[in-house]
Formats: structure tokens, sequence, C-alpha cells
């Protein structure tokens, strides 16, 4: 019987949501039924948790997680191949309705959304490396009359749109290009794809990158949402702004609410801190698919931590008539001796309470929740 450690649970979750996606056991009926479309969704997105290739996966990473092989029932290693080809058939689609399943069972009815562009590498080496190296090859070469060709390659990046929910944090809408461009015209696409989870929207907030008129009756009109996203160009004033809604944000809008944007960027931040920023795949569906599997382990990853810290936080109770709480150097001990309604925090050892590492601890750690109540020391 295997532990059930965080891992595991971040397994079961994805395998929940490949199962409220509608993805079936076996891709055939022909199939030769050795592993699951599940599990093998499931490896792939530990694959992008180590950062591994396939073989490297198989061989190092998988064979030092056999509680996870006990948990997804596995008779036998895959061959790394079984993984590759795997993901060049699965189809983008079906692993954006994964995505797109991130919200569920978190007890929310409205969405509160929020977008924002990201560039991930096409490559995993950098691109300053490449160019001394071509810079070295140039400078070899034989030479020839006339000026040299001084061409420097343009950076190939993945232009991602993530679409978040910004109470949880967990991405639900996803859009990739490879052609930079206004940020105004790639909302609509994602925004269609999220409208399919049949969930109303309460609100939408943007940057500048998407201030546009055109987005804003999307979102108003179209979604039946709140708008927010600032307007361009400050010091033009209002009767020269042009459309009813950029005229309203010209006038003031909540920063509060707006704030809650920066959410957006913290989701962007830890995907790329974690699992890095560059792809191992060459063909650019499979490179699309990497970006994808590392946003469903962090939704499967978010969804058990935010869970986790709801059903193991401990809250400090008041005490009730006649109790007190006594450090002594055991630890802490419960008695009936004072009666008091205030939190009372007795250290028989005053150089131990200020000397000692865990004596600060205590005095850090022990507050009070409610105001009424003081810590006496």
């Amino acid at each position: 019987m295997t532990t059930d450690t965080p891992l595991i649970r971040i397994c079961k979750r994805i395998i929940e949501l490949c199962k409220r996606a509608g993805i079936k056991r076996y891709s055939s009926k022909f199939s030769n039924k050795l592993y699951t479309n599940h599990q093998k969704i499931v490896l792939l997105c530990l694959k992008q948790k180590t950062g591994a290739g396939y073989d490297s996966f198989i061989d190092e990473e998988l064979i030092e997680m056999p509680h996870v092989v006990g948990y997804l029932e596995l008779k036998s290693l895959p061959h790394p191949d079984t993984l590759n080809k795997f993901a060049k058939l699965i189809k983008q689609t079906v692993l954006e309705l994964v995505l797109l399943q991130a919200t569920a069972r978190t007890g929310i009815k409205k969405l509160v959304l929020g977008q924002d562009g990201t560039g991930f590498k096409s490559r995993k080496i950098s691109h300053y490396y490449i160019f001394r190296i071509e810079y070295y090859q140039r400078k070899n070469r034989k030479k020839r009359r006339g000026r040299p060709p001084k061409k420097r390659k343009k950076k190939k990046y993945l232009y991602v749109q993530i679409m978040v929910e910004l109470r949880t944090q967990m991405p639900i809408g996803i859009s990739i290009s490879r052609k930079s461009g206004g940020d105004a015209k790639k909302f609509k696409p994602v925004a269609k794809k999220v409208m399919k989870l049949g969930k109303s929207v309460k609100l939408v907030v943007l940057d500048k990158g998407y201030d546009d008129e055109k987005v804003h009756e999307f979102i108003r009109e179209f979604m039946e949402a709140m708008s927010i996203i600032p307007a361009r160009n400050d010091d033009v004033p209002i009767w020269k702004t042009s459309g009813k809604y950029r005229k309203q944000m010209k006038r003031g809008y909540s920063r509060k609410k707006y704030h809650q944007r920066s959410k957006n960027e913290t989701v962007n931040s830890v995907v790329k801190r974690k699992w890095g920023d560059g792809t191992l795949a060459l063909s650019w569906r499979c490179q699309n698919k990497e970006i994808i599997f590392r946003l469903i382990f962090y939704a499967a990853r978010r969804f058990i931590s935010i869970f986790l810290l709801i059903l193991l936080r401990k809250v400090i109770h008041p005490l009730k008539k006649g109790e007190s709480y006594y450090f002594i150097e055991g630890g802490f001990r419960q008695s009936l001796k004072n009666i008091t309604f205030k939190y009372k925090l007795d250290i028989k050892s005053s150089k131990m309470a200020n000397n000692t590492w865990m004596g600060k601890c205590i005095l850090h750690t022990f507050r009070p929740i409610h105001t009424k109540y003081s810590v006496m020391c």
C-alpha cells in the first residue's frame, strides 16, 4: 500500500482532471492496454517537473519514485518512445480541456479572471551561448573580399497568453503563438475557451496592454462581467479619449480590485522559476504541449497546497475560564490554577527565553487572534 505523499495527491488530482475532461482510458479498442492515457499524462507532467528528457526520465528519475509507480499500478516501466509517441499523438485541444477543469471542486461559482503574456524559450540553451559560437565560427573562416556579413538571428520565443482565476491562482486558459503582437488581439480567443466552462464571470482585470474599446465591449456585453483596464496616455484629457468604457476608466476605478492582477504575474513567475523557461522538444507542436503539461502540473499542485493549508492550519483558540499556559523546558502544559480570560505565558527561566531559539520562537508565535486578548509575560 502506497503512502499518501504530496506527489501522489498531485497525481490523483491530475487523473481527476483527465476524467472530468472526458479523456478515455484507451485511445482505441485495438490498443495493447499496457498503459492507460491517464497514466501517460501523469508521467508526462512529472517529466516536466524533473526537467529531464524521455530517456533520462525513465532510467534515472522514475526509477527513484517507487511510491508513484505503485500508485499508478505500473507493471513495468514504459519505454521512452511510448511517452514520446503519445506526446506527439495527443491533441493540444484535449490538454487545454484538462487545464480548463482546474477550478473543479474549489467551490467557486463566479470567476475573477486575469490574463497576461509571457515568453518561453524554444530551446534550453541560452541565446548568448549560440551567438558566441557563431561569432567564433565566422571569425575563424577564411577572409573574403568585401565587408563581412553581420547577421544576428532574431530570438525565437513562444509568446504565451495565460488566463488565471485570480482568487485561487489557477491557470485555466492558454494561447500560444510564435509572433509577437498586440495583447488586445489575443484576449478574445482565450476568453472564448474559458467561457466553455459554463461558469459566470464576475470580474476581468487586465493591464494597459489590453486597453481597447473592443475588449471592454466583449467583456461587458458578451461575457456580462465588469472590466478594469487602465487607459493609456494619462496626459490626454477625458473629452479627447475615444470610447465609452475607456472614458469610465479615465474617471476612476477600484485600485484594490485592479491590483489583484499581480497574482497573474505570480503564476507566470512560479512556473518559469520552478520548471524553467525553456523547452526540450524540437517540433513546435510538442513545445506547445510541454508548456501545457507544466501548467496542468502547477494547477494540481496549487489545488493540493490550498486545501492542505486549510485542513492543517492550527488556530489558537481563546482560553476558557480558569485556564492558562505555562512554558516548561519540555513543552507546553495546560493548568487550571489562575482564573483569567487573557493569555498568560510564564517562562521560568528568563535567560532561556531571551537567549535560546526556542524561547524566542514561543514568544514570537504565541500571538492572540482577537484584539481583546493580550499576552502577559
